[in-house]
């Protein structure tokens, strides 16, 4: 939840109403013997125009003057200005000729009321700086259990694996060199296929061309990986990965190696996308058989625009090895589909 709409339920808890005046949005709360406005100012958005003080106040006197004609009724108003840091000195130079200007800080949760400006307002200078550090509390507990969320215990492993790996490659020598890579454990036609080195199909899952091609291949295992191990579990996200890993590399031994001997194959990608087709079988597995969804923030459709515009990006592009990305997403389905009736 935004600050703002936070905000919101806030003064909604504090008594006040929302109204609806014109083009604004107020907060209106009734005492009985008068009827007090506040009017919440947002921070600028990039590029958005400010609004002069002296129109916001004319605009609420405007309507405050209104309100009392139409209810017969004291009204007193309040403009409260959420900044992101304390109001600049041209802001709050302005503000001095306005008694009815708050100015908050979202940032730190603080309250600024100048000397110039009115000290009590429906109790709220006492109770919105509470309300504000509980919110940033929350915000990073939010943060922090969305964090231990994404680490979970076999996910964070196979990337810091993949990056103590390229590390050590990197001190060695040049990761982006396809006869360096081959001498460390990536795949090629003759190694495989003619002496029998069928160990590459497994360690080239942990080499990298590059840190750009390592950078990728982390961040999408990060966001991804942590989801379907929370809903499969340790032990067959681990098989799901390594099994998709190896049908992806057997794929790119027949399809890509096997037209182009010369070529050299390594990457976590068709483990990983063995991972997408783990999860675009619980999402479809969860819609047939009606149940709670368990990757809610994806859905099917977020899911298969994902699988389609990664495959996209390797048809379209040079150097991508498309056979092992395909045979990881089949495996990956097939192997989640299996192990949820075997483990």
């Amino acid at each position: 939840m935004e600050f703002v709409e936070a905000l919101q339920e806030f003064l909604f808890h504090q008594g006040f109403q929302k109204i609806k005046y014109d083009s604004k949005i107020l907060w209106g709360k009734d005492t009985g013997d008068k009827l007090s406005l506040l009017e919440v100012v947002p921070p600028l958005l990039p590029g958005q125009p400010r609004i002069g003080l002296k129109q916001r106040e004319e605009e609420m006197l405007d309507i405050e003057r209104q309100i009392m004609l139409k209810y017969r009724k004291k009204v007193e108003h309040l403009l409260l200005i959420l900044n992101k840091g304390e109001a600049d000195f041209e802001e709050r130079k302005e503000a001095e000729k306005y008694p009815d200007i708050w100015f908050f800080d979202i940032k730190a949760g603080q309250l600024y009321i100048y000397e110039y400006q009115k000290s009590q307002y429906c109790g709220l200078e006492s109770s919105l700086e509470p309300f504000s550090q509980k919110f940033l509390q929350q915000k990073i507990t939010e943060e922090r259990t969305e964090l231990q969320r994404m680490l979970t215990p076999v996910n964070t492993i196979l990337v810091l694996a993949n990056v103590v790996v390229f590390m050590i490659l990197s001190f060695l020598g040049n990761t982006t060199d396809a006869e360096f890579m081959a001498a460390h454990g990536a795949m090629d036609w003759m190694d495989v296929v003619e002496k029998h080195q069928y160990y590459r199909l497994f360690t080239s899952m942990f080499l990298h061309f590059g840190a750009d091609h390592l950078l990728q291949n982390m961040l999408i295992l990060l966001v991804i990986g942590c989801r379907l191990e929370r809903i499969t579990g340790k032990l067959s996200y681990l098989l799901i990965y390594i099994g998709a890993g190896l049908i992806g590399a057997g794929t790119s031994i027949i399809f890509t190696l096997g037209n182009n001997p010369n070529t050299v194959s390594a990457g976590a990608s068709g483990a990983i996308f063995g991972v997408m087709g783990g999860l675009l079988y619980c999402i479809i597995s969860d819609i047939i058989q009606k149940k709670r969804h368990r990757v809610e923030e994806i859905g099917l459709t977020g899911m298969i625009f994902m699988v389609a515009s990664a495959l996209s990006y390797g048809f379209f592009s040079t150097g991508i090895d498309n056979a092992a990305h395909i045979g990881g997403l089949v495996g990956g389905f097939l192997i989640t589909m299996i192990s949820r009736f075997v483990i």
